[in-house]
């Protein structure tokens, strides 16, 4: 059995002052600073523009109108001056053939060039160029996301829930738990030290798995050449045939998975990776890390993209989102690195 755990009530912001206060901007501005501690700390929120019954111009219009009064106050406490809204094409659901719906596995957006990484506050041996894993096949702009915003366009059928795992946790946990430490006596910069050094490996081993995208297995240190190099992406797609001949252990283990609960040929991969990579197979992993945050139609969800993974559970065919992130072109340089400090410390550089 599952377990299913939802985000906190705090976490889903009303906004009917947008639309019956006397000032848009200043309750942008409000929510925005509401928000942005509950961002930092549990890594995302739920503005509910759904329930205001507006149609879908005026809903997209106050998401953009969110995203900027957010993009300010994080600025204002030292998120690098140059991030700016990003608001990407729209994207819909492609739910692979036999099957009712698709599940996301977990991964970070844009995850060729977004990705957590030390921050050289941390460790001085590490340089900015390694927070660029591929230069080409991936499918989203080459902006680096520092926080993922969802407008959900349409909510799609079935189930169609976005879900949301505390990266920064699970990556104390898996050192903890390797080293045989209490979690709580590790330090961030040596986990950040860590992962650095993950990372540094994976693009080492590039010209042998060919992946322009880090997997969690490869973040969290697994060396075996075929978790760097298959995709970890829709959970009900098949293994092709050139991934089967290139790893030949694929074949036999995508046919049944730790947990028994998997259903796809990628699902069952992903969850012998998850239980060689965390200790946990998939079940397991969810119950440990998966919450849940639903949401209904023209609202906007908004996370921290570096210190959580996201996915989506069950999405329907007829799902559409629009992103609107808040990104950089450059993720370097002074107010970078101490936006990123902070961000693994669970808040901003100024004012908490």
């Amino acid at each position: 059995m599952t377990i299913v755990r939802f985000a906190s009530t705090d976490q889903y912001l009303d906004c009917a002052e947008l639309v019956h206060g006397e000032d848009t901007e200043a309750a942008a501005r409000a929510l925005a600073e509401r928000a942005v501690p509950l961002v930092q700390r549990a890594g995302s929120v739920v503005f509910r523009l759904g329930r205001l019954r507006l149609g879908i111009e005026d809903s997209r219009a106050l998401s953009r109108a969110i995203c900027e009064a957010l993009r300010r106050a994080l600025v204002a406490g030292g998120a690098p001056a140059s991030m700016r809204l990003e608001h990407d094409r729209a994207q819909s659901t492609h739910v692979p053939s036999g099957y009712p719906t698709r599940t996301l596995l977990p991964h970070h957006d844009g995850q060729h060039c977004s990705y957590l990484t030390p921050s050289t506050r941390d460790d001085p041996s590490w340089l900015p160029e390694w927070r660029e894993f591929g230069r080409s096949g991936y499918t989203t702009t080459p902006a680096h996301k520092m926080y993922q915003g969802v407008f959900i366009a349409d909510p799609g059928e079935a189930l169609s829930v976005t879900t949301y795992y505390d990266w920064l946790d699970l990556l104390t946990t898996v050192y903890a738990e390797r080293h045989r430490v209490p979690a709580a006596e590790v330090p961030l910069r040596t986990v950040a030290e860590w992962l650095g050094r993950n990372l540094r490996a994976a693009l080492d081993r590039q010209a042998k798995h060919g992946s322009p995208y880090p997997t969690i297995g490869a973040m969290l240190g697994v060396e075996e050449p075929m978790w760097h190099g298959l995709s970890f992406h829709h959970a009900e797609a098949e293994l092709s045939g050139e991934d089967r001949e290139r790893y030949p252990m694929s074949g036999p283990l995508a046919k049944a998975c730790p947990c028994g609960d998997c259903v796809g040929d990628t699902a069952r991969l992903f969850c012998h990776q998850t239980l060689l990579a965390t200790g946990r197979d998939w079940r397991q992993f969810r119950a440990r890390w998966e919450v849940c945050a639903p949401s209904e139609r023209f609202d906007l969800l908004f996370g921290h993209n570096l210190t959580m993974l996201h996915g989506g559970l069950a999405g329907g065919g007829h799902r559409v989102i629009e992103p609107m992130c808040l990104v950089v072109d450059e993720p370097s340089g002074p107010e970078y690195e101490d936006w990123l400090a902070a961000s693994w410390r669970r808040r901003l550089p100024v004012g908490e």
